[in-house]
C-alpha cells in the first residue's frame, strides 16, 4: 500500500458521493473553496446507481410494454409484443451511466476533487483515505458528511 507522505490540505471534504454530498461539494467548489469528495462507492450513490433511476427506467420500460398489449380499446393495435431483457437492460445501464457522467462532468467542471476509497477520521480535521492500493492524508477546515442512508 503506497501511503502519502504529507497531509493534502483542502478547505472542504465531502465524505459520501450521493445528492446530497455531490451538490455541497459542488456549492461550496463555486464559493472559491478548495474541495474534495470521497466515496468508496460511485458518484451519484444509491439512488441514482442502483436505486431510485434504475428502478424508474424499468418501471417505464414495463409500462411502455404493457402500453404497447393492451392499446386495441384507443384502436392501437400491436402484434407479437416481447421483452428482450438484454436490451431493457442495456438501456438501463445507458441511462445511469449517463447521469453519472453528468456528475463526474460537474465534479470536473467545478474543479472538485474526487476521491474513491474509504474515509477514516483521524482527529477533527484529519482524514486519511484509503482503497486497495494508496492511502493518503487530508486535513481539511470543513467536512460535511453526507453519508445517506448507509454509513459504511
Amino acid at each position: 500500500m503506497v501511503v502519502g507522505d504529507f497531509p493534502i490540505e483542502l478547505d472542504t471534504l465531502v465524505v459520501g458521493a450521493g445528492p446530497g454530498g455531490y451538490v455541497a461539494a459542488i456549492r461550496a467548489a463555486q464559493l472559491g473553496q478548495k474541495v474534495a469528495i470521497a466515496d468508496k462507492g460511485t458518484l451519484g450513490g444509491v439512488c441514482l446507481n442502483v436505486g431510485c433511476i434504475p428502478s424508474k427506467a424499468m418501471i417505464n420500460a414495463s409500462h411502455k410494454y404493457e402500453s404497447a398489449k393492451h392499446s386495441d380499446d384507443i384502436g392501437i393495435t400491436a402484434e407479437n409484443v416481447s421483452v428482450d431483457m438484454k436490451k431493457v437492460q442495456e438501456w438501463k445501464s445507458s441511462v445511469v451511466n449517463k447521469l453519472t457522467g453528468g456528475v463526474a462532468g460537474l465534479m470536473k467542471s467545478n474543479k472538485v476533487e474526487v476521491l474513491n476509497g474509504e474515509v477514516y477520521f483521524v482527529d477533527k480535521n484529519t482524514v486519511r483515505i484509503m482503497d486497495e492500493k494508496n492511502s493518503q492524508t487530508y486535513t481539511f477546515n470543513n467536512c460535511i458528511i453526507a453519508t445517506g442512508i448507509s454509513p459504511d
